[in-house]
């Protein structure tokens, strides 16, 4: 008999990518949200029944009720939920429930999580057999998040931002680094540094831990494992590397063989050291070369990573989900080396007043790479705002500690400012985890608007 999974809040990342898992296992599959999304419709195409609104109607006994960290107590679904006596799931709950069904291959780290568990998720099922997957991200050409498996293994990306990545049973994992982040929840520094302590000893198998042998602090940590990165004690050392306009090349040793010419369709330093883990843990699984150095090859990427949304009469738009600065310093760097020439434009939305908070002083040189960078609003993602906060202050030290000339841009302003000022060669790269996502797709049906009238006149 099929169980009845209702998401609160189905069209998140996190969440969508089980409701995909669930659908593919042929369970009943139904969820609210209160906006219509391509995420959700896709669902719907999968078999999902999705409202857009939020009703104690949609919840029944019996069903089995999902919800995420970003769901409050008071929501309406979620009193239902109580009132009923349903079996409530946090979807971390859901997904160490799914992973325990397989070996799973847990990615965590402050940054990087997603980019690294899509490779592996795509190397993995370049295999006869299909892996399962639970991912933060879309995965360019086949547009999925998540999917059910018949291979032995599960790859998911391991969140630690609200500590439930303890509650996942991971029988290998990678690591990618630790910074301090998320200390809303965790308090300070050290209960940060404790918690993926006791993830990495709660790995199963040392021979498949795979950590950044480039970071101090997981260095500290980690015990048994292999490293990996530049530093001359790593496990997999990365050799060289070079980056022709979007693709990257590099060669890497790992257990006495070099390994040359390794081709990935990404750009930055960061994204090489991503994919030793990756690689080298294929390796550790059995996989032939020939095999994962094609999966490399053809790994389109993921939504929201340096992805190029589109080129508008020589106008270049890049969305990026980079909203930490040292995120946003990394991929700010890596497209430079892809486009030394052009101008390129950053346009930031902060993300969360916290963050926003917590970071000031970390923003003067991240820019430096960009010609120019405007600030919009801080995007709140349901936090109060504080007090004296605000982008202005951003862009003053920005402005102080820089070499990047910055601006302050209203988001009801953006729009203008750049269908009217951008010019052809330019490049501009949207950074943030909010709705500024949607504006480079509104820029571009903008500017294409803008030609076609031009055209007729």
């Amino acid at each position: 008999m099929k169980e009845h999974f209702h998401f609160i809040g189905i069209g998140g990342i996190g969440m969508s990518s089980l409701a995909r898992i669930l659908l593919e296992k042929g369970e009943h599959v139904s969820g609210s949200d209160l906006v219509e999304t391509a995420i959700s419709k896709n669902l719907v195409e999968l078999g999902a029944e999705i409202f857009y609104s939020q009703s104690a109607e949609h919840i029944r006994e019996n069903m089995i009720v999902v919800y995420s960290s970003a769901v409050k107590k008071e929501n309406v679904e979620f009193l239902a939920a109580q009132s009923h006596g349903c079996t409530l799931y946090h979807r971390s709950e859901l997904l160490g429930y799914l992973m325990k069904e397989k070996k799973a291959l847990a990615v965590t780290g402050t940054h990087g999580k997603t980019s690294v568990s899509s490779l592996l998720a795509w190397v993995l099922n370049g295999d006869s057999s299909k892996t399962a997957f639970s991912v933060g991200g879309m995965i360019l050409g086949i547009e999925s998040n998540g999917a059910n498996g018949t291979s032995p293994y599960f790859v998911a990306e391991a969140d630690e931002s609200d500590g439930s990545f303890l509650n996942y049973p991971a029988h290998g994992g990678i690591v990618t680094n630790i910074e301090a982040e998320h200390l809303d929840h965790y308090g300070n520094e050290g209960n940060l540094y404790r918690a993926m302590q006791t993830f990495i000893k709660n790995v199963e198998n040392p021979e498949l831990l795979f950590y950044c042998g480039d970071d101090p602090l997981l260095c500290e940590m980690v015990e048994k494992g292999f490293s990996y990165g530049c530093s001359e004690h790593c496990d997999v050392r990365l050799l060289k590397w070079r980056q022709k306009n979007w693709t990257l090349f590099f060669d890497l040793e790992f257990e006495g063989k070099t390994f040359e010419e390794i081709e990935l369709h990404a750009c930055g330093q960061h994204q090489v050291l991503n994919a030793l883990g990756v690689f080298s843990m294929a390796l550790r699984l059995g996989m032939k070369e020939e095999l994962i150095r094609n999966r490399f090859k053809t790994f389109p990427g993921v939504k929201r990573r340096c992805e190029r949304k589109g080129e508008v009469d020589g106008i270049l738009v890049i969305d990026d989900y980079a909203h930490h600065p040292t995120e946003i310093q990394a991929i700010l760097q890596a497209i430079r080396k892809s486009i030394p020439s052009r101008r390129m434009i950053a346009l930031m939305q902060p993300h969360r007043y916290s963050r926003t908070a917590q970071c000031l002083g970390e923003y003067g040189s991240i820019f430096d790479a960009a010609d120019k960078v405007y600030i919009t609003d801080i995007y709140g993602a349901g936090e109060s705002p504080i007090t004296h906060l605000n982008s202005t202050l951003l862009v003053k030290e920005v402005e102080e500690e820089g070499k990047c000339p910055a601006e302050y841009l209203p988001y009801e302003n953006l729009l203008a400012k750049f269908v009217n000022e951008l010019q052809e060669g330019d490049v501009l790269i949207t950074l943030g985890a909010g709705n500024i996502t949607a504006f480079s797709d509104l820029l571009l049906k903008s500017l294409n608007q803008k030609i076609h009238e031009i055209g007729v006149s």
